[in-house]
């Protein structure tokens, strides 16, 4: 099995990479996958599919559901699994995939490190107003109108030239604080730091927005005025 994977080769070229995905010998067994909570009658025993330096036994049993062991080859990926079926998608597309609708039931993952299996910690999303992201191993729970928020704000904050690791620092340049918003700007952004985890979203996967630097100006006084 394969999965399509849009990335950029050393040039910044685009290209489409296929994912092998392995699959691994089944047995019969009665389980329930911890994983996913199916009832099967056959799967894979989780030592079959992990190595000697797995150590999340928390989270599975001693067998695994075959659609749940193909997760196993994603660790590096950031990815949904939407009635079935595997998404993959690149730090760009992140934000597109939140947005778009999603099939329920769905899991959301992305990865940070791309070192760690992630999929059997994620909830199972049963609705697609308000729903979970797992981001690295903190659950963050969301919703659109909230994403599209954050994403503005610090896309085009990043438009006017503050980097994602100032933002994450509370710390917004001189320049920013002149502007007629930027005391508004700096407590909304040390209010998200504070108070919620879902601006480390768009902190880590925002693209700064290819607009002018006056679009950005009114984008974010459009945010701070919801």
């Amino acid at each position: 099995m394969e999965i399509d994977y849009l990335t950029r080769d050393g040039k910044g070229k685009e290209f489409v990479k296929k994912v092998k995905i392995k699959e691994f010998p089944t047995v019969d067994h009665a389980f329930v996958c911890q994983s996913c909570g199916r009832r099967c009658d056959h799967g894979v025993p989780i030592k079959a599919c992990t190595s000697s330096k797995f150590t999340d036994w928390q989270y599975v049993g001693d067998y695994m559901c075959t659609d749940c062991t193909r997760l196993m080859s994603l660790y590096f990926y950031s990815y949904s699994v939407e009635g079935g079926e595997i998404h993959l998608f690149n730090l760009r597309e992140i934000y597109e995939n939140i947005m778009r609708s999603h099939t329920v039931p769905f899991k959301f993952i992305v990865s940070k490190t791309g070192k760690k299996h992630l999929f059997y910690r994620a909830p199972e999303n049963m609705t697609d107003d308000q729903f979970a992201i797992q981001f690295e191993t903190e659950t963050v729970y969301t919703n659109r109108e909230r994403m599209r928020r954050l994403f503005d704000f610090c896309e085009c904050m990043q438009t006017l030239g503050v980097s994602k690791l100032a933002m994450s620092e509370c710390k917004l340049p001189m320049n920013i604080m002149k502007e007629s918003f930027g005391f508004q700007a700096y407590l909304f952004l040390r209010n998200e730091l504070t108070h919620s985890r879902e601006i480390q979203i768009p902190l880590h996967c925002g693209q700064k927005r290819d607009i002018t630097e006056e679009d950005a100006k009114c984008c974010i006084i459009s945010v701070l005025t919801m």
